[in-house]
């Protein structure tokens, strides 16, 4: 029997991110117990305490607040530390994957920021680790990508796959910001000077991948892309452009019938005849000027299906969700708005999967987090950054094949 005792865990990493999301999530996670907060400095890591307290504190956590430890003996004292049954790490993306494997050898269990890692190569070597020697000991890892955890996107996938909508014609998706030179989330080293590929295209278009993914029925297997930097302070580059297209041989009659073609007494008009497939347009761009809010495009996802159009837009701390029928269509409109939710809803859910790993219990509850679905939205980045212009297969660059 699976226990209600919240999971006692160390959450690693003190940058803005931790402070934003991570602490407000975590006050609305009733199973997991913030023992311990870590950092590189004693001042960082002091300085995320003080922003658990100012919050209220953590729920189940220590009447003082967590304790705090830093730098790398610290890090070895919350690895062995016995109480300490799991690590959240929410650290810069060339850190987090020799923490990770320490994190492992120390038996403990791992929810790591996305991405997985700068490449799928580095990715693939911590996939392949953990599936050959820690899962099979029980060691929980799960991925924060919180754009597959949203409930309101679970929600359109929902409507999508629903028969009476019909089949996915075509979609667009389209995200564009500004980020001025300095700013709290660009002025770190690790960002201004990326050893990784793509920038904030990497770091934060790997969400979009994700929500391609659970929402779409099918998510898109091969792109066409340019990637650009507009932006000199948006190394390496701030812009992809993309024709996302569909698996081969995925493509169907035209749906309907057309009484006024097939009537015709000229066969011959029928031989052009094209086929139907689930084409897609993608813009990720951290290059716009700093116009207003309310003067630029939505950052949404827009899909035509046979019946019915879908759109969910991302309005930074919340989402809207809109089904609309067509004329005479069997599909039913539906809407939906509501906060985003994900980190809380990822932490919940790795709690609840440790609580039942500690037990020796099995975790009923979808995983979202899986390292592999991960590894789809890392390789779309990549095939999207090194496409040039030709076609590349987001499967084969997740297998290491492109």
């Amino acid at each position: 029997m699976t226990s209600t005792k919240p999971v006692t865990a160390a959450l690693l990493g003190s940058g803005l991110f931790a402070t934003n999301s991570y602490l407000p999530a975590l006050r609305e996670v009733s199973n997991l117990h913030i023992k311990t907060v870590w950092s590189r400095s004693e001042g960082s890591a002091s300085k995320l305490r003080a922003a658990a307290a100012e919050l209220g504190g953590l729920p189940h956590g220590e009447a003082t607040g967590p304790a705090v430890a830093f730098g790398d003996d610290g890090l070895a004292s919350v690895l062995a530390d016995k109480d300490v049954h799991a690590v959240i790490l929410v650290l810069p993306i060339t850190a987090q994957p020799a923490i990770i494997r320490a994190a492992w050898a120390a038996g403990k269990h791992v929810i790591s920021e996305k991405p997985l890692g700068r490449d799928v190569a580095e990715a693939r070597a911590l996939i392949d680790e953990w599936e050959s020697k820690y899962k099979p000991e029980g060691i929980v890892w799960r991925v924060a990508e919180n754009y597959a955890h949203e409930p309101l996107l679970h929600y359109a996938a929902g409507l999508l796959s629903a028969p009476e909508v019909g089949d996915v014609l075509y979609y667009r998706l389209h995200f564009e910001t500004m980020l001025p030179d300095g700013a709290s989330y660009h002025a770190t080293t690790w960002r201004t000077v990326p050893e990784y590929q793509g920038g904030f295209l990497l770091d934060g278009g790997v969400h979009w991948a994700a929500l391609l993914r659970t929402v779409l029925p099918t998510p898109p297997a091969s792109l066409i892309a340019h990637k650009s930097l507009h932006r000199a302070h948006m190394v390496p580059h701030d812009t992809v452009v993309a024709l996302a297209l569909p698996p081969a041989g995925s493509a169907v009659p035209p749906h309907g019938q057309a009484t006024t073609v097939a009537n015709t007494n000229n066969p011959d008009a029928l031989l052009a005849a094209g086929r139907s497939q689930a084409n897609g347009t993608i813009i990720l761009s951290w290059a716009i000027p700093d116009t207003p809010r309310d003067s630029r495009p939505p950052n949404e996802l827009y899909v035509v299906a046979e019946h019915a159009t879908l759109r969910v837009v991302n309005h930074g701390r919340s989402w809207t969700v809109e089904l609309t029928p067509g004329a005479g269509s069997p599909a039913k409109g539906a809407f939906k708005e509501g906060k985003v939710t994900g980190v809380e809803a990822e932490l919940a859910a790795f709690g609840d999967a440790v609580r039942a790993a500690v037990d020796g219990t099995a975790d009923a509850q979808t995983n979202f987090g899986g390292p592999r679905d991960a590894l789809w939205d890392l390789a779309f980045i990549q095939a999207a950054l090194g496409s040039d212009g030709a076609e590349v297969g987001i499967g084969a660059v997740a297998e290491g094949k492109a």
